[in-house]
């Protein structure tokens, strides 16, 4: 089984610096990283990280077009059987990736972070972003109904997939609410998923790039898509 590893990067520079000596903690096969046009520093350091990691793969975007669309270009463009997207600011800790590849197993089509299942847990995250993700399981929960009440989280993007399941997997937010559209589709059309409790912790390096409103609006026409889908039985067996 070949492993390989998504990270977008968008101003990134500081956390780049930071993840670079944990690389080699990584069992993966490659790992792409996506430059969604940083103006700063991140382009060199993608280089230079490439030059002493053979493992490394860089793509870039011209232009900042969102961390779902980074996430589209490095998964596109990944090879593994399994594809791991992980954060450049090690919010989760790394070696917890292991961990999602082994509870993704042949039952499962994605494995996904939880900070909020037992054995989870928030470390220094301020009480307005583990409000607005609480809230965003219940919305989401409440479009997808069946398919998606066993879940805690829908905003986090450090998941395991299957290879050949999330290439073939279509979504259409470019922002931040990329994550949870990719899980709300993949169970409506049948995927499988299973969670695996993790801690999030706050960033130290760099600044989020997240923007309430327009993140929130972005999840409001992503539940609105996703409920058509239920609406109209996509994934339905005939």
């Amino acid at each position: 089984m070949t492993v390989s590893f998504v990270i977008p990067c968008y101003q990134e520079e500081e956390a780049l610096a930071a993840l670079r000596p944990h690389l080699t903690e990584l069992t993966a096969d490659e790992i792409v990283f996506v430059d969604d046009g940083s103006r700063d520093g991140t382009g060199a350091a993608l280089l230079a990280l490439a030059a002493e990691e053979p493992r490394a793969r860089i793509k870039t975007h011209p232009t900042n077009r969102g961390v779902g669309a980074a996430m589209r270009t490095g998964i596109r463009a990944s090879t593994g059987d399994v594809v791991v997207v992980y954060d450049a600011d090690r919010t989760y800790p790394l070696a917890d990736a292991a961990r999602l590849v082994a509870a993704l197993g042949s039952e499962h089509d994605v494995a996904g972070a939880t900070p909020f299942a037992g054995g989870g847990g928030l470390d220094g995250v301020p009480a307005g972003r583990s409000l607005l993700s609480r809230a965003a399981v219940l919305a989401y929960r409440l479009v997808l109904g069946r398919h998606g009440r066993h879940l805690t989280v829908y905003t986090c993007a450090f998941r395991a997939w299957r290879g050949s399941f999330v290439r073939d997997l279509a979504w259409r937010s470019d922002g931040f609410p990329a994550a949870a559209e990719q899980l709300g589709r993949a169970l409506l059309l049948g995927g499988r998923a299973v969670e695996v409790p993790s801690t999030l912790r706050r960033r130290t390096e760099g600044t989020s790039k997240m923007r309430v409103l327009p993140t929130a609006w972005g999840h409001g026409l992503t539940l609105l898509r996703l409920l058509g889908m239920r609406l109209v039985g996509v994934g339905r067996p005939s």
